[in-house]
Parts: structure tokens; sequence; C-alpha cells
């Protein structure tokens, strides 16, 4: 988690996907007995001059699932050689729109585009241009991208990489986009935090 943030959110989700989760402290090594690794948070990585959590790094070279949410997708970034999110001076203010369902979500004004033949758009079911609740004002850009992780989805309007991915068999990614509040997002985009699980416990 980003510091001083709450883990149960994303606990309560694992729980209701039907798997149980074990709670690291940012300095904790990677247990044995883990099968795969969310890292998540809704603060600035950092900010405060934070490092990417050691189990992070562990589990990347251990090959077992990783998913990187918000703080943690940074957090992987960096991990993997990258910089820290900058301030996008052109980033667009959310606003709210309906969705499919008749409830009111905050969605940007410009559109994500999701690249096709990457594990985060066979995974969602769907390639091209979405509507999602966009990067954030901190975000990384091709600039900041780690050497070798790869871009899965941009912001249209500002360029800003709304998810990564390390190319190959790995099933380590990052995004930015809040999976625990599936009324956020386009359909489908619920099929990733569900993939995760079923990497990480094989099921």
């Amino acid at each position: 988690m980003g510091p001083g943030e709450s883990s149960e959110p994303y606990a309560q989700t694992l729980r209701d996907i039907g798997t149980e989760a074990k709670i690291l402290s940012p300095d904790a090594d990677l247990p044995e007995d883990v099968g795969g690794l969310l890292v998540v948070g809704e603060s600035v990585f950092g900010a405060l001059a934070e490092t990417p959590p050691p189990a992070l790094q562990m589990a990347v070279e251990a090959d077992i699932p990783v998913l990187g949410i918000g703080w943690g997708m940074h957090a992987l970034n960096v991990a993997l050689g990258g910089i820290s999110p900058v301030l996008l001076a052109d980033a667009k203010v959310a606003e709210p729109r309906p969705n499919r369902r008749g409830k009111t979500v905050e969605l940007g004004k410009m559109r994500t585009f999701l690249t096709l033949g990457g594990k985060v758009a066979a995974t969602i079911g769907a390639g091209g241009p979405v509507s999602t609740p966009g990067p954030g004002e901190f975000a990384i850009r091709d600039a900041e991208r780690a050497p070798t992780l790869m871009a899965s989805a941009y912001d249209m309007g500002t360029g800003a990489i709304e998810a990564i991915e390390l190319p190959g068999y790995h099933w380590v990614i990052g995004v930015t986009w809040p999976l625990n509040k599936p009324d956020l997002l386009p359909d489908r985009f619920d099929n990733i935090l569900v993939a995760f699980v079923e990497r990480s416990t094989g099921s």
C-alpha cells in the first residue's frame, strides 16, 4: 500500500472474488508461500522519497504474478528501472458522465487507448478507445517508463501511460485504474483482478 493508506478495500475485493490476502508491511520481504503480489495505493509514488517495496522486486525475480494499481503501478515502473511520475501540465479534469447502467461516474474528458496485442487488452477482452477515469495529474509517459516494460494503454489527450506490462510469458502488469471500484470503469475491466487471482492461486 501507499504510505498511510488502508489495505482493507482491496483485501475485501479479493475476498469477494474468493481468495484470501496476506497483508505485508512496506519494508517486508516476499514470503515463500505467496502465489502472487498485489501492490496498490492512491497516493503519489515518490512524493515522500519512497522506494519500491522489496517484496516487489523479489516477486518479479521469482516470476510470480504481480499486479500494481495506482501507486503500485508507479512503484513497479521504478522497481524495473523507470522514473517516478511527473505532474502533467495539460492534465484533464474529470467530469461526471452517465454510464450504460444509469449511474454517475467520474470519467476523464479524453479517452484511453488500449494497445492491441498486449496482456491488458487480451485480459479485458477489448482493444482500442475506451472511457476511463484517466491517469490522474501525476503520471508517467514514455520518457519515465522503464525500458523493460511495454505501455499497454495511453490517455489519448495527454499521452500519459495508464497501463504497463512486462512482455513475454511473465504476468506482470500495472494499471492506474481503481480496479476495486468497478462502477467507475468500463465493462470487463474487472477481468484484470480476476485474472490476477486465477494466476496467483492456480484456479
